[in-house]
């Protein structure tokens, strides 16, 4: 592709194209000399991720979501900096660091669902906290996070309702326990709903209520949790236990790690087995120890959903949507077709309730088209077009999303995603 053409792939909207992308270039120039960035007398320092220059600038800036890292610093730190996980970073000691840039997205919220949008990184600021969900942080971190919020709500205006943890946005899609989707899947960041932690980081008020739940779009699956949540005073923190017992499953203890190889049941007879071993998931016996392998050196994406063998009915894996035009599959013979599509063809709608091992699935996707000679990215998904959530598949069949891909080197013929 020429330089021209790259240039109208990213502006695709007439002669103005080339001055409004100088206009561009001069601003980001600005940024790089330091105009524009945070007056703060907080320690913060830059530890950009390696895909903060490419990644595009939010357009609305509605929340600000708080997480907690669920391990220890220093691995915590290269992986969200790795990947872009965050916005800000905040360290035991109280140093900050800055890792995306807070007018650009970081990919911090994953599968979320709030007020009625999906995706919240598009409307929202992550802060990164090292420490785990259900246990206080530190001195230097209060003061440090304290300073942050203040300064970020003032930039923003963003009221101290919407500020948000990720248990509280993030959502599950339909499993074996529960058949819908759900609330729960994450306990991540929940000590910040604590009215007396929020009032100690200088934040006076919290959503007493679930927007999505209370509108029917998703379920309850964690009452627990959810009571935490949303409670003027909670009266205690969620209770934690690694042991299935009545009421108790393997979900509530290890959520949607629940099947996977680094998942560990320990039976009481002695036995083991790995999360993807067990077939029989409501004849677990009482007592079974739950052993939660450490996390992937890659975070899993969430947006596609992987069918396995233990698993292959397309209504079960994704729920009521299984056959809409916006949910996608990636058949592992290289057909990519939406389910509306398998859905209409008589002669392939039995594929949908038996799913060849290997098939990614997209829920909440436009199918976009091809790119050729004369049909560029910017044409197909718009503003969308180098979003992280936008993916590209190369007719090599590699999958790349928008932050990762060169718009100038895209082949004709590669396929383009983005959310609907």
């Amino acid at each position: 592709m020429t330089w021209d053409k790259c240039i109208r792939s990213l502006f695709p909207h007439g002669r103005g194209s080339r001055r409004v992308f100088l206009l561009l270039a001069a601003w980001m120039g600005f940024i790089a000399l330091g105009f524009g960035t945070d007056r703060s007398d907080l320690d913060i320092r830059d530890r950009l991720s390696p895909r903060n220059a490419k990644r595009p600038t939010r357009p609305f800036t509605h929340h600000i979501v708080l997480h907690t890292t669920e391990g220890k610093e220093l691995g915590s730190l290269r992986k969200v900096r790795r990947r872009g996980e965050a916005h800000y970073f905040v360290g035991k000691n109280g140093k900050v660091y800055r890792i995306i840039h807070r007018s650009k997205i970081a990919t911090h919220a994953g599968r979320s669902y709030w007020d009625g949008y999906k995706v919240i990184d598009n409307r929202s600021i992550g802060i990164e906290v090292v420490g785990y969900h259900d246990r206080d942080i530190t001195a230097a971190q209060y003061a440090a996070l304290a300073e942050l919020l203040r300064q970020l709500k003032s930039l923003y205006d963003i009221p101290d309702g919407q500020i948000l943890t990720h248990s509280m946005v993030a959502y599950g899609r339909p499993n074996r326990f529960h058949r819908y989707d759900h609330r729960g899947r994450k306990r991540c960041g929940m000590i910040f709903a604590s009215p007396d932690v929020r009032q100690r980081l200088g934040v006076l008020d919290k959503p007493l209520e679930d927007p999505e739940v209370e509108a029917g779009r998703l379920r309850v699956a964690d009452p627990e949790l959810h009571e935490f949540l949303y409670s003027a005073m909670p009266a205690k923190q969620p209770e934690e236990s690694n042991v299935i017992a009545r009421g108790w499953s393997a979900w509530t203890i290890a959520r949607e790690k629940y099947d996977k190889p680094s998942t560990l049941y320990h039976f009481p007879n002695g036995k083991k087995l790995r999360g993807d071993q067990i077939r029989t998931w409501d004849q677990i016996p009482v007592g079974t120890r739950v052993e939660i392998g450490q996390p992937a050196p890659e975070v899993e994406f969430e947006g596609f959903v992987e069918v396995d063998q233990t698993n292959s009915d397309a209504r079960g894996i994704v729920g009521d949507v299984f056959a809409q035009v916006t949910t996608i599959y990636f058949l592992p013979n290289g057909l990519v077709r939406t389910g509306e599509d398998i859905q209409g063809d008589p002669d392939s709608r039995e594929v949908l309730e038996n799913l060849p091992p290997g098939t990614r699935i997209l829920v909440g996707y436009i199918f976009g088209g091809r790119i050729t000679r004369d049909r560029f990215p910017g044409q197909i998904a718009g503003g969308k077009w180098n979003y992280p959530s936008t993916f590209y598949r190369l007719p090599d069949g590699r999958i790349f999303s928008g932050d990762e891909i060169d718009p100038c080197r895209i082949p004709s013929n590669t396929l383009v995603f983005y959310q609907s």
